[in-house]
């Protein structure tokens, strides 16, 4: 077993689809239990090592982390390896992709133009159902502690954050980086707080922020929002061309001691923010 690989369990849960797939990492806590939990939504990229590498790290936090595979129904996404799907995720709406694609081998350039069409034509209507179902497999566990489950979402995983927050699932805290927000007017259907990351250049998402906090805050929903200098969409992803590490490392931390506070966990949370790190809106 490698190092990045300690601790991984490959499992599965029921959703209306069927079996989807996941991976878990259980909590550093010296064997007591139940505990913490947070689900893991991955980006558009899939379950990469990334999102794993992510679910160690909470695990080191003292959470059982639980990460699905959204794509588990989906058969074409196995026909393609995880760089091939970050490089044409990557291309897909590039200004030069033409151009790049063709200085490429022919056979690359085949595939690159499946992954795009893949992309493009996916079947979404499982994501949903499959989150709601892992929360609810969480909720079911005993190995986990009752009101202590937390969610966080990057961008595809983001939007379904926010998606599971107005639609009547029951956690502790939610954590959306660069996520679709849900529709305005459901907010005030909103069950639990909200902490959202937003990259700076990002025109499909971040112009919305203001917006968003303030149906928020109309609502009487807990939101707190910032949006980090110098980054573009998904900046907290160590294995991606648009990776910030500074601005990572502070969402990393945010989003800790948040889902501490929230949930109660083992893992203690540290500082509050100091002033002018971020944007607040609460309700």
């Amino acid at each position: 077993m490698t190092a990045a690989s300690a601790g991984v369990e490959r499992t599965s849960f029921l959703g209306p689809r069927g079996t989807v797939e996941a991976v878990q990492v259980r909590p550093v806590t010296g064997g007591r239990s139940p505990t913490a939990a947070v689900l893991i939504l991955h980006e558009g990229l899939g379950l990469t090592a990334h999102t794993i590498e992510l679910a160690r790290r909470f695990a080191q936090e003292g959470y059982l982390a639980f990460a699905p595979n959204l794509y588990s129904h989906d058969a074409a996404h196995r026909a393609f390896t995880e760089a091939e799907v970050a490089r044409g995720v990557g291309l897909l709406r590039a200004t030069d992709r033409d151009e790049v694609v063709a200085r490429l081998p022919a056979e690359e350039q085949e595939r690159l133009k499946k992954v795009f069409a893949w992309f493009s034509g996916r079947d979404t209507s499982t994501y949903l159902p499959d989150a709601r179902a892992a929360a609810a497999h969480l909720a079911e566990r005993a190995d986990v502690r009752p009101g202590g489950i937390a969610a966080v979402g990057f961008s595809l995983g983001g939007g379904l954050v926010g998606q599971l927050a107005v639609g009547g699932v029951e956690l502790a805290a939610g954590a959306v980086f660069y996520g679709q927000a849900p529709p305005l007017e459901q907010v005030k259907s909103v069950r639990f707080p909200l902490q959202v990351h937003y990259a700076e250049d990002d025109p499909a998402i971040t112009p919305r922020a203001t917006a968003v906090e303030e149906a928020f805050r109309a609502a009487g929903r807990e939101l707190i929002g910032f949006v980090y200098p110098g980054t573009r969409h998904g900046f907290f992803n160590e294995r991606r061309p648009v990776y910030h590490a500074e601005a990572a490392q502070l969402a990393w931390r945010r989003t800790r001691e948040f889902f501490a506070e929230r949930t109660g966990s083992a893992a203690q949370p540290r500082p509050q923010a100091a002033a002018g790190e971020g944007a607040r809106a609460a309700g």
